[in-house]
């Protein structure tokens, strides 16, 4: 069912009373996390401090959303290390695994050798869940060459992690 042109998109306005509320604490929750997502779907830039301070929320949603809207929406280079940063520590599992995704959309296609070396770090790494490997792997694969199928199997569970990764692959950027 097709979208209502109001649903798709927030006008100027709109965003910018979002963004006062927000401000001023007025939101709460979800409606924080919904108007982070309002932002990044509509290049509300204007919001950037606000999202980058949720970054640091007791929130696992809210870190997720604020590092999505940077990463994905914005395409914001300079949250590279943020993205590893949470990959690597943050203590929700959920956001790990979503961090190595929002690096493999930063550096799409582009063969960054820092990137597939630290997403190899990952994958090799049997101390790390397996749904964090995962994700890394797969965003190995969108750096060196992004093919939406392969994601969809990959995120469909028709993958066997142990038998179908290319180890060497894995390796040779480790």
């Amino acid at each position: 069912m097709a979208r209502e042109p109001e649903e798709i998109g927030k006008s100027q306005e709109e965003l910018e009373q979002l963004l006062a509320a927000l401000r001023k604490g007025k939101l709460t929750g979800r409606e924080i996390y919904r108007a982070v997502q309002a932002f990044g779907e509509n290049n509300f830039q204007a919001a950037r401090p606000e999202v980058e301070a949720l970054l640091k929320s007791d929130d696992f949603e809210l870190r997720f959303v604020a590092l999505k809207v940077l990463t994905r929406y914005w395409h914001l280079a300079e949250h590279w290390e943020t993205a590893y940063q949470v990959m690597l520590h943050d203590p929700e599992v959920e956001n790990r695994f979503r961090a190595a995704e929002d690096l493999g959309a930063l550096q799409r296609n582009t063969q960054d050798g820092r990137t597939l070396s630290t997403l190899a770090a990952v994958v090799l790494n049997k101390q790390e869940r397996r749904v964090v490997r995962e994700a890394a792997y797969a965003a190995m694969l969108e750096v060196l060459h992004y093919d939406p199928r392969e994601q969809f199997r990959m995120a469909t569970r028709s993958f066997d992690f142990e038998k179908e990764v290319d180890w060497d692959m894995v390796r040779r950027y480790c």
